[in-house]
C-alpha cells in the first residue's frame, strides 16, 4: 500500500524588532541597538532560543558577526549572484533567488532585520508575528524600522506587555 508522503510544515516566521518611539531601528547602519533595555535583551534572547535560523541584512549581519556565526544565519544581501555558504552562514541575493525554498527546511525562522528584510519578508508574505519593543526614546534621526514598501499591510495586534516601570513595551502581531 501505497502512503502519501507527508509534507513537512511550513516554516514560522517571526520578527523581532526594537524601535524608538519615533520608529527607529538604530542610530546608525552599522551598529546593533545599544540602546534597549534588560528587559528586552532578556526577552529577545530566550525567544530567539526558541527558533533554528535567523534571517539578516548585511550590515546587521556585519555588526553583529560574531555572534551569528554561531546561528544558523541567512545575509540577505544584494552583493552575491548565487547562495554563498560559509559555515553556518548562507549568503543570499533574494532578488536572483527564491530565499523559500532555502529556509523550508526550518521550524522557525527568527527575522532581525534591518528596516529592508523586515519589508522585504512582509511584501513577500513570509512574516507570520512581529515582536516590537517601544523603548521610551526619541532619536529624531535614524534607521527607520521598514524601507522601501509597495504597499500598505495590516497586522492584528494579539497583546501589549510593559516591560519595565520606564515604559518599555512589548507589541506582538499576528500579519
Amino acid at each position: 500500500m501505497l502512503r502519501a508522503r507527508r509534507k513537512s510544515p511550513s516554516p514560522r516566521y517571526i520578527a523581532f524588532a526594537a524601535i524608538s518611539i519615533d520608529g527607529r531601528i538604530s542610530l546608525a547602519k552599522d551598529r546593533l541597538p545599544d540602546w534597549t533595555s534588560k528587559e528586552d535583551k532578556k526577552f529577545f534572547q530566550t525567544s530567539l532560543a526558541h527558533c533554528d535560523a535567523v534571517i539578516v541584512g548585511r550590515n546587521t549581519y556585519y555588526a553583529a558577526a560574531a555572534r551569528l556565526r554561531r546561528r544558523i544565519t541567512y545575509v540577505l544581501t544584494s552583493r552575491v549572484s548565487r547562495p554563498q555558504k560559509r559555515g553556518s552562514v548562507t549568503f543570499v541575493n533574494p532578488a536572483i533567488t527564491d530565499i523559500a525554498p532555502l529556509l523550508s527546511v526550518h521550524r522557525n525562522v527568527a527575522i532581525l532585520g534591518g528596516a529592508a528584510v523586515y519589508q522585504y519578508m512582509l511584501e513577500r508574505d513570509l512574516l507570520h508575528e512581529f515582536y516590537i519593543t517601544v523603548e521610551p526614546l526619541l532619536f529624531g534621526r535614524g534607521i527607520p524600522l521598514l524601507v522601501g514598501g509597495t504597499s500598505m499591510h495590516t497586522l492584528r495586534l494579539l497583546s501589549v506587555r510593559k516591560l519595565n516601570s520606564r515604559g518599555t513595551l512589548l507589541l506582538h502581531y499576528k500579519a
